[in-house]
């Protein structure tokens, strides 16, 4: 009897198991391990940021190249549209109508907003340091950098950039249309 009872109460499991599925609730999902994070963010992309700073609004194509080199190419507001800043851990590039300068990325431009983006990001590329987890279908992953605490959200499925918040330079970047 407590087999046929037992045998009963799986195949209900299993059935409702069925059923939630059908229903199209999704299954909760493991965040992926700091490695796999720290890959995923290492790999070079494209993308266009919507990029919010106290009240200041701007849109870049934002590019990562293979090499770690960063460049933000401005296209909104009318006032930063052509402006191109490249930045990798030791250099700043900065061309604006015919105008080129290049300097020590620590010597310039210490709290702007592009450098943060690039610590941030570089700091979600590495293992150590960050706190990954899951929130709805998003990866997410926190560190601090120089500029403070910063919070990265991750797609679940290929792990592209989603957005990248630092609270406390009330900075929100929003990334979209790249790869």
């Amino acid at each position: 009897m407590r087999r046929k009872t037992a045998a009963l109460l799986a195949a209900l499991l299993a059935a409702s198991c069925l059923f939630a599925g059908c229903a199209g609730q999704e299954r909760p999902v493991s965040a992926p391990d700091a490695e796999t994070v720290s890959e995923a963010v290492q790999k070079p992309f494209d993308a266009v940021a919507q990029i919010k700073m106290g009240g200041i609004e701007a849109t870049a194509d934002l590019n990562k190249s293979e090499d770690g080199v960063f460049s933000f190419a401005f296209t909104a507001p009318k006032t930063l549209a052509g402006m191109t800043i490249t930045m990798d851990k030791e250099n700043i590039g900065l061309s604006y109508l015919g105008l080129s300068i290049e300097a020590d990325s620590e010597a310039v431009l210490n709290s702007a907003v592009t450098k943060a983006i690039v610590a941030a990001v570089n700091k979600a590329a590495e293992p150590n340091g960050i706190t990954i987890g899951v929130e709805g279908t998003a990866v997410t992953v926190r560190g601090e950098t120089e500029s403070g605490e910063f919070l990265i959200t991750l797609d679940q499925r290929n792990q592209s950039l989603l957005s990248l918040s630092i609270p406390n330079l009330d900075l929100e970047c929003h990334f979209g249309g790249g790869s």
